[in-house]
């Protein structure tokens, strides 16, 4: 169920939305267990060309073998809500799945809230991921105060506010009392994506100069003026909350990020990590990723995602939890500053299931390498949303034609190539995600300047 829950107009606004449950295609690769089953349920219908190009990265298995245990469900909605919402609004398919599953199905969700509840307990089905009355360790205000109660390094932050005025209150007591802090980021508390992010419009040196009214007046007009990516983010204030956050000031910041597994009863186990790749208006917003993170600090970053794990798993959190870091240097020496934690699935989810899958490779734990079935080491740069200059109108065969003819595309035998997906959202909004693997970084890096170099080719 690959459904992501928020606000309507949250959700009109990404583009290409009714292709983000390619992302979860991945998962069919529970498939090559002869005893597995696998329905996926999507808002309009999955191409068969969106599917195969998932089916048949599964080595050692013929894709027909693989369709015989696959049914697709296309609800043919495309309304802005929730796709778990949308079936839990369909008693008569919800009756029908309920006499297909049997006992002890899974659901598989990118992330689980009380839709995600209801239609796992109508349904009777096991659940891979944090109970809902835990996500608050996944918000803003949560993962601030998870860093703080077990020591890691992390933002001065504002306690949750949810109107103007005591956003203006929390943020003047924490600049008086800091008054080492040069600037603010703004977060809405249960946003994501980098689309409830935005630096607070202000001088803060000549700012504290002012007088006591003059200071909060200032404040409030600042507010007011927030150059926040989401157009409705005052009514977000009011519903969930937002934090104010001391901005951190680099030369050039890094902003890793690292994703862990815990299971059922309560292991942690790494994942993967990435360096994340950001931009937007504000340079907050996820866009894309490289794997593995760097060497410089890989082995710190490792140890300090898995403590963090072992905290969110003593509280009862389980399944995908990936945290966002931000790595700054003096010198020689490295500090990794706690950012956010979120308790699903992300961006950097999918591309290393692709990768992992397609290659046959096995994560190294202590030095998160990710090894390859002929024993070398694997690297990959995965974009969620590539913008292609020419792609409106342009069809799912015709970009796989070009990038097949130009020997582009993920050949197993040697381990390196691109492997697409959101490949629905190509022709309409002219947008692809694709996941570039390698054997090294400059073999990854030249594979994508190829592919840009094919984007700007073509002809719709």
């Amino acid at each position: 169920m690959p459904s992501y829950s928020a606000d309507p107009r949250t959700l009109a606004s990404i583009d290409g939305l009714d292709s983000w449950p390619e992302r979860q295609l991945i998962d069919l690769r529970e498939l090559q267990l002869p005893d597995r089953r696998c329905l996926v349920v999507s808002p309009v219908p999955l191409s068969d060309i969106c599917l195969d190009a998932v089916l048949e990265l599964l080595p050692a298995a013929q894709t027909r073998w693989l369709r015989g245990r696959l049914q697709c469900i296309a609800l043919h909605d495309r309304s802005a809500q929730s796709l778990t919402e949308k079936l839990l609004a369909r008693p008569q398919l919800l009756a029908d799945l309920q006499r297909q599953l049997p006992p002890g199905s899974r659901l598989s969700a990118y992330a689980i809230g009380p839709a995600e509840e209801r239609l796992a307990q109508h349904l009777q089905l096991c659940v891979d991921g944090t109970p809902h009355h835990l996500s608050h360790w996944g918000s803003k205000a949560g993962s601030a105060a998870l860093f703080q109660e077990i020591g890691i390094p992390h933002p001065r932050t504002t306690a949750l506010c949810r109107t103007l005025g005591e956003l203006a209150e929390a943020l003047e007591h924490l600049m008086l009392e800091h008054p080492g802090i040069t600037g603010v980021v703004i977060k809405l508390n249960r946003m994501a994506g980098g689309r409830g992010n935005a630096p607070l419009p202000l001088d803060l040196g000549g700012w504290r100069q002012r007088s006591e009214g003059l200071r909060r007046a200032q404040l409030l007009r600042a507010l007011e003026q927030l150059p926040m990516p989401l157009p409705h983010w005052r009514e977000e204030l009011q519903a969930e909350g937002a934090i104010a956050q001391e901005w951190i000031a680099s030369r050039s910041p890094h902003s890793p990020s690292v994703q862990l597994w815990i299971d059922q009863q309560g292991s942690v186990a790494l994942v993967s990590t990435h360096e994340q790749c950001l931009g937007g208006i504000h340079r907050q917003s996820f866009e894309g990723c490289r794997f593995p993170a760097s060497h410089r600090y890989r082995s710190a970053l490792i140890a300090a995602g898995l403590r963090v794990g072992e905290a969110l798993a003593a509280k009862g959190c389980r399944g995908s939890v990936l945290i966002d870091w931000l790595a700054t240097r003096e010198g020689s020496a490295w500090t990794l500053w706690g950012m956010e934690i979120n308790l699903r699935k992300g961006g950097t989810t999918h591309p290393f299931q692709l990768a992992a899958t397609a290659t046959g490779g096995q994560l190294n734990s202590e030095t998160g390498e990710l090894i390859g079935a002929d024993g070398s080491g694997i690297v990959y740069e995965a974009c969620d949303s590539w913008r292609l200059p020419k792609g409106k109108g342009l069809l799912p065969e015709q970009w796989l034609d070009a990038v097949i003819r130009r020997k582009l595309y993920f050949n197993r035998s040697r381990l390196s190539g691109c492997i697409p997906h959101r490949l629905g959202a190509l022709s309409e909004h002219g947008l692809l995600g694709v996941t570039v693997i390698g054997r090294n970084r400059r073999e990854a890096s030249a594979l994508i300047q190829q592919l840009q170099d094919v984007a700007a080719s073509l002809q719709n």
